[in-house]
């Protein structure tokens, strides 16, 4: 399929209703393949491309219960999977709650997780849950490293981690904030403009400092005092982060901070999230916010408030960051985030319910890639290009797990299989890509300068393009380096990107 034609497939489904289901489309709890997995949020949106455009044939429905909680159903593709006998459809269920952690933690220990039951009958649009030990977990980084630091339990000898793809992490600034950096940086004529050469930069010192807690007021970066929505004068420097369970929030932990690859006692760490007074929560990690109300920064009282109290924000999917920031500027406050290259959503897959000064808007919905932008780390946008070239190097390398005690059953065997040969084809991979948010998100005008997925170094046995070119890795989005599955291991160069790169 041509990258234009499969992007345009993503976009349809992608914006299917939730709870929706389609007349072309009858399945039975006999004759459907379930497999549940469970993990990074970083991954969904490729995951549901995938599902729906390579793994499926054009049946395929999209359900939705939240952010976190999502299933492609369908008839598949005869030449992308070989089903179990008497399976004629396959429903890939996806809990993404809790994140990376999540897609290590109950394989290893063989304990539940609630996945949507898509047979049963939906309630107002959300379908019931089933407690099942997951088939499959996807994770940003390898099991030993997300053990170490602390994102979750378990033996990591009781978990195979099989090489997935290479994740992409960048920071979204509300879109306000994006404007003053340019106008700090580039003067008048850069304000508002989505050219690569506009797009404003922090150094990774400068992101490590405001990560760590040591920055908290953005006119220590020399911006201007700044007048938020409400009339008062707010310079805080407001956080959307993951939880501690997130693989998100491992790797930027590494990449900014050396945490937790450092062997030395009192390396700084990644600022905590807040709590709201009042709030009765005790554990920070773990605190239950949502996207379908006003408090989806995590703020018990009026999200419109001159006492807001909630500077660093812990999402537990990258939704949950995404739906935070985008509130924040809707309210006229700076804000930064870590986030994968899919979010935000482009313009077809929307999000609802979120506060517009002061109460939850219940029955609108909102593109926010309108409220986010992208900035450059140390002069370097997060595209493919760059990320393929060692120029950037907030990303990861992702791992497809499974347990290695307990057999697959013939169901999830069949679908692990799958991913394995067709998850990272580059082919695969530049259509995918092209749904992600290089329009949204980056708006880069050039149309090589895409931002998403790549395949890891060393899924090749032959070399890429030598030398290296935005044409190139667009076409086939393949990584020059390595961390060898090793997240603490500094990029390797596999592959010559040629002198000039």
């Amino acid at each position: 399929m041509q990258r234009k034609a499969l992007s345009v497939a993503i976009a349809a489904a992608l914006s299917v209703a939730a709870g929706s289901a389609s007349a072309a489309l009858t399945y039975t709890s006999a004759d459907t393949a379930v497999v549940n997995i469970s993990g990074s949020s970083a991954t969904n949106t490729q995951l549901k491309s995938w599902a729906a455009n390579v793994l499926c044939s054009s049946d395929a429905i999209t359900l939705t219960n939240d952010t976190n909680n999502f299933a492609v159903v369908c008839t598949p593709n005869a030449s992308a999977i070989t089903l179990p006998a008497g399976k004629t459809h396959v429903a890939v269920i996806k809990n993404s709650q809790g994140g990376s952690g999540n897609g290590i933690g109950p394989i290893a220990n063989q304990t539940t997780v609630s996945f949507m039951n898509v047979f049963g009958t939906p309630t107002a649009g959300v379908y019931p849950v089933v407690n099942a030990i997951p088939d499959i977990g996807f994770s940003d980084e390898e099991p030993a490293v997300l053990i170490a630091a602390g994102a979750t339990t378990g033996n990591a000898s009781k978990v195979k981690a099989n090489p997935l793809n290479v994740v992409t992490f960048g920071v979204p600034v509300t879109l306000s904030l994006r404007n003053a950096l340019q106008q700090a940086q580039f003067g008048a004529g850069c304000v508002g403009s989505e050219t690569e050469a506009c797009m404003p930069s922090l150094s990774k010192q400068q992101l490590s400092s405001i990560f760590a807690g040591t920055l908290t007021d953005w006119t220590q970066l020399g911006l201007p005092s700044h007048v938020a929505a409400d009339g008062t004068t707010d310079n805080n420097i407001y956080i959307a982060r993951r939880v501690y369970s997130s693989g998100t929030q491992t790797g930027s932990r590494a990449f900014f901070l050396n945490d937790p690859c450092a062997t030395s006692s009192g390396v700084q760490g990644f600022v905590a999230g807040d709590i709201s007074t009042g709030d009765p929560t005790a554990n920070q990690a773990n605190y239950p916010e949502t996207v379908t109300q006003a408090d989806a920064c995590n703020n018990t009282s009026n999200f419109y408030t001159t006492t807001w109290g909630v500077r660093v924000f812990e999402g537990s999917g990258s939704g949950n960051v995404e739906a935070c920031v985008s509130n924040h500027e809707r309210n006229g406050r700076w804000a930064i985030s870590i986030n994968s290259l899919e979010f935000p959503a482009v313009s077809s897959d929307t999000f609802e319910n979120f506060a517009i000064g002061g109460g939850a808007d219940q029955l609108s919905k909102l593109n926010n890639k309108d409220f986010q932008r992208h900035i450059r780390i140390d002069g370097y946008a997060p595209t493919t290009y760059n990320v393929a070239t060692g120029h950037y190097g907030n990303w990861v390398e992702a791992s497809l797990n499974v347990s290695s005690s307990v057999p697959l059953s013939a169901s999830a065997t069949a679908l692990f299989n799958s991913m394995k040969t067709g998850f990272n084809s580059p082919a695969v991979l530049s259509g995918l890509n092209n749904g992600f948010n290089t329009s949204a998100l980056l708006q880069l005008s050039d149309a090589t300068a895409q931002a998403g997925i790549l395949a890891p170094a060393n899924s090749r046995t032959t070399a890429p393009a030598n030398p290296a070119t935005k044409a190139a890795t667009y076409a086939t989005p393949v990584a020059y380096f390595t961390h060898n599955s090793n997240t603490c291991q500094p990029p390797l160069q596999r592959w010559s990107t040629g002198t000039s790169n």
